[in-house]
């Protein structure tokens, strides 16, 4: 092979790894609002809300490089009768606080499985 040749090989093996991962981490951050919602019904009705705090903006990748940005955000989310910012509807659902009935350790699990298939992903396009 030649330079130029090895290049274009290493660009597209980055490329797919990059999108591989992110089409994972998307569904993995979407399974976790499953998991924490698994965990029953808390006396006031779920709102659904933290569904919302998605964050998975579309990967930078270059000929070099790639950056994939995957997690939750809550600046656009909050409770609509205001009793609860975005951020503070994270924090109770990672922390457990204000009655919260759900599994806080979700954003954790889904943090690891992300890593795991970025593992998985890299390694298979770069054996």
């Amino acid at each position: 092979m030649t330079i130029d040749e090895i290049k274009r090989d290493m660009s597209r093996k980055l490329a797919n790894a990059t999108n591989k991962t992110y089409q994972d981490g998307v569904r993995i951050i979407e399974d976790s609002f499953d998991t924490f919602y698994a965990q029953g019904n808390p006396k006031r009705r779920r709102t659904g809300t933290l569904r919302g705090a998605a964050y998975n903006p579309e990967p930078s990748i270059s000929a070099t490089s790639s950056n994939i940005e995957i997690g939750y955000e809550g600046n656009q989310i909050g409770y609509s009768d205001g009793t609860f910012t975005g951020g503070e509807v994270l924090g109770a659902t990672m922390t457990g606080t204000y009655g919260v009935l759900g599994d806080p350790i979700y954003d954790e699990l889904a943090f690891e499985d992300i890593l795991e298939a970025a593992d998985k992903n890299f390694a298979s396009e770069f054996k």
